[in-house]
């Protein structure tokens, strides 16, 4: 298992240097001009994709005149995210079951510039929570690019190398294949970056990297009806889950 981890390691660090070179040809913006682009009405829809498209993709935005966010002379960011949950991971559980009032409680670093962030996101109304211990749960790591297309209408972050650590299971995964895209615009101007997308016959996807890194680590979680989806990114985004994640899970999934 150590030896596919790390040729898995090395080729996630190849990758990267090649999404790197391809970052150079575009054109710079900086974090203060991007910060200037304000999409009113903002409306966001996600794509999971895989390396191999994210290339496409990156041809795709230099063609079109995309212009890629450097700071620091960086245009791929490194950022780690732990979630806390309670002891019987109530958000996590209000996620999968699809409750209109849920939260999600994240302390977030900005790894490059070491900045760190505790973040409370809330979806319609009070927290149910708020009066409950808290205690880490999972973490994540993953490098992060963001684009935004000439007009100022649009603004896409793409997020790889996307890994998960599960702090009561110590459950870790890797997924080196997928790629999550998630394209912001202003209202419903159009977008180029879409149309590609549908060119390509890529599905918008819903992609949560608390609720997935959790059903993938830890056997326990129910899936509810996450199962289809769960089951459709182990089988084209993990080439050998059974050598990363101990549990019957993967077995039942991929058969």
């Amino acid at each position: 298992m150590f030896a596919f981890v790390k040729q898995k390691m090395q080729d996630m660090d190849l990758v990267t240097q090649s999404i790197e070179s391809e970052l150079v040809t575009l054109q710079g913006i900086s974090l203060e001009e991007m910060s200037a682009v304000k999409l009113m009405n903002r409306t966001d829809t996600k794509y999971v994709i895989s390396v191999r498209s994210l290339f496409g993709l990156l041809d795709f935005a230099r063609e079109k005149g995309y212009s890629v966010q450097e700071t620091d002379g960086k245009r791929l960011a490194s950022y780690k995210t732990t979630y806390y949950d309670t002891a019987g991971l109530g958000m996590l559980v209000a996620h999968i079951c699809g409750k209109l009032t849920r939260q999600k409680v994240r302390i977030r670093t900005y790894v490059d510039s070491s900045l760190t962030f505790i973040e409370i996101k809330k979806k319609s109304g009070n927290s149910a929570f708020a009066s409950v211990e808290l205690s880490p749960a999972l973490s994540n790591t993953f490098r992060r690019m963001t684009l935004v297309n000439p007009q100022r209408t649009e603004r896409i972050t793409i997020a790889m190398n996307i890994s998960f650590e599960n702090h009561r299971m110590m459950n870790a995964l890797t997924l080196p294949d997928l790629v999550v895209v998630e394209l912001k615009r202003d209202g419903m101007q159009h977008s180029t970056l879409q149309d590609w997308m549908n060119d390509n016959r890529i599905r918008k996807a819903g992609f949560s990297k608390y609720a997935y890194g959790q059903v993938l680590t830890d056997p326990t979680v129910p899936l509810k009806n996450m199962k289809p989806k769960v089951r459709r990114l182990i089988k084209r985004h993990l080439v050998e889950p059974k050598t990363i994640v101990k549990g019957e899970r993967f077995v039942s999934l991929v058969a």
